[in-house]
């Protein structure tokens, strides 16, 4: 029922996941009326794998945290992650806001032990593949240990797919030693002690050149990065397909080139990369983004299967036993 678009696009996208791995099940959580509706044009097989979880409310996107808690039982972001709490799913996916997936994760789900703060991470497209960025917005102050366990968290992630001894660079205002302030000096003293495959310190010019597997920074400065990088990315793909409809020539080209090009472009569409699961708590939870649509929608709940079959929640209780936080 979140995000700007509501039920019509999440379960579009819902069951355009479902088509692309056969594996999955799908709970879809909210109004049940609304739920059926959308569901009706469908075909039997197409929601064979679909149940329906009716709930009594949805959270308002403008709640405060305190509203939050208080409105919270009976909404369908609330039993959500109650039905990945009690065992009856094995991920959540939500296009809600950040604080209200955040406030309730940790309440319902709780954190991993040892971890100070959960955090965003997604992956993002740069001139040598994918690199890891978190935290993306769920935390916009943190300590140097948070900024640690950040790049704790990541290593695991990118270690299951990407890279077997991920790269970590932290974010930083330039590369000499004297720069930044004190929570990131902090943060690179404990990573420079650590067995963590640490890079040092890098710019954001470095992060989309792809000189790290992972890129750590606070949730303030990768929300920036993040929104920023997906608004450049849709004017440059809109600005490249307004001047190839310009004359006869340009269309030729368009028509010549337009499958190299679009295979080269490809990685730059935001909607390919969509879902960024919230690490660092007990059970898999995967954050939408808001304005999705029906493709980004569907990317975002297969990033949820992947989560859950890499076992990420168990793989960073691993790491942590050998990397206890510092009181």
């Amino acid at each position: 029922m979140g995000g700007d678009h509501g039920a019509p696009v999440m379960v579009a996208g819902a069951l355009m996941a479902l088509e692309q791995d056969a594996s999955l099940e799908l709970a879809l959580v909210g109004d049940a009326d609304v739920i059926h509706q959308e569901l009706a044009p469908h075909t039997p097989a197409s929601i064979g794998r679909v149940t329906v979880v009716g709930t009594e409310s949805v959270l308002e996107a403008t709640a405060s945290p305190r509203a939050m808690l208080r409105q919270g039982p009976g909404t369908s972001l609330w039993q959500a992650l109650l039905e990945v709490a009690e065992g009856r799913a094995a991920a959540c996916v939500s296009a809600d806001n950040t604080a209200a997936l955040m406030l309730l994760g940790r309440k319902i789900l709780g954190p991993l032990s040892g971890i100070r703060r959960p955090a965003l991470m997604s992956q993002i497209p740069t001139a040598r593949g994918m690199t890891g960025l978190l935290d993306l917005g769920a935390n916009l102050e943190v300590t140097a240990e948070q900024l640690f366990q950040f790049a704790l968290m990541g290593s695991v992630v990118q270690a299951s797919t990407h890279a077997s001894q991920p790269l970590i660079g932290l974010l930083n205002v330039g590369h000499e030693q004297s720069k930044g302030h004190s929570v990131v000096r902090e943060a690179h003293d404990l990573l420079e002690q650590s067995p963590l495959n640490y890079h040092g310190y890098i710019e954001g010019h470095d992060l989309f050149a792809g000189r790290v597997d992972v890129a750590v920074c606070d949730g303030f400065a990768g929300n920036l990065i993040l929104k920023a990088s997906e608004g450049l990315a849709s004017m440059l793909l809109g600005t490249l397909r307004s001047s190839l409809q310009q004359g006869w020539r340009a269309r030729l080209g368009s028509l010549l080139a337009g499958p190299s090009l679009r295979r080269a472009l490809a990685p730059l569409n935001p909607d390919k990369h969509n879902g960024a699961p919230l690490l660092g708590l007990n059970g898999v939870v995967v954050k939408s983004h808001g304005r999705s649509g029906v493709l980004a929608t569907a990317n975002a709940v297969l990033e949820a299967g992947r989560e859950v079959k890499k076992n990420i929640p168990e793989r960073i209780s691993e790491v942590l036993l050998a990397h206890p936080a510092e009181d």
